[in-house]
């Protein structure tokens, strides 16, 4: 909502608490869950994005309390292609997977693309919040679908399952 700019910009603050804790901390729980589960892709993509999250906050709050000067406009680029490249790797391991995770990746890795290049385009920057809050919609109707569908002992909630695997 931040990106988009349906919200001020003084509600950083909450949204680098909620990102450090909860898109950060429980995200690397949630990572270290799916492992012991046996789920070493889901582990993998947990714990990858909940560190991201933390980063992501530590920057945020270092950009305030110390005398740091910003990275440059290319660093950051940089930053969200390596982001972008890392979650379209990732894209192709869903290709096993249900519809909807193969959704969230997928537009996560748009988003990812998209924030590096509304970096230098203030258009691209706010098209990119929205994919944002397309790709985040769907991540957290993907869990709760799940957890209504594991209660339920059935699909009750669509996910789309996938009945060609690729690999």
């Amino acid at each position: 909502f931040l990106n988009a700019e349906l919200i001020r910009k003084d509600t950083i603050t909450l949204i680098i608490c909620y990102g450090m804790f909860h898109g950060g901390m429980i995200q690397i729980l949630a990572g270290m869950w799916e492992v012991y589960r046996g789920n070493i892709f889901g582990g993998c993509a947990f714990t990858s994005y909940g560190g991201f999250w933390m980063g992501f906050a530590l920057f945020e709050i270092l950009m305030v309390i110390t005398e740091l000067e910003p990275p440059s406009k290319d660093g950051k680029v940089v930053w969200l292609i390596v982001w972008g490249i890392f979650t379209l790797l990732n894209f192709v391991g869903t290709l096993n997977a249900n519809r909807v995770v193969q959704f969230v990746f997928a537009s996560l890795t748009a988003l990812f693309f998209l924030l590096a290049a509304g970096v230098n385009n203030a258009d691209i920057h706010i098209l990119a919040g929205y994919v944002g809050i397309v790709c985040g919609s769907s991540a957290l109707y993907l869990g709760w679908a799940e957890v209504m569908n594991e209660l339920a002992g059935r699909e009750l909630c669509y996910i789309g399952p996938v009945k060609n695997k690729v690999f």
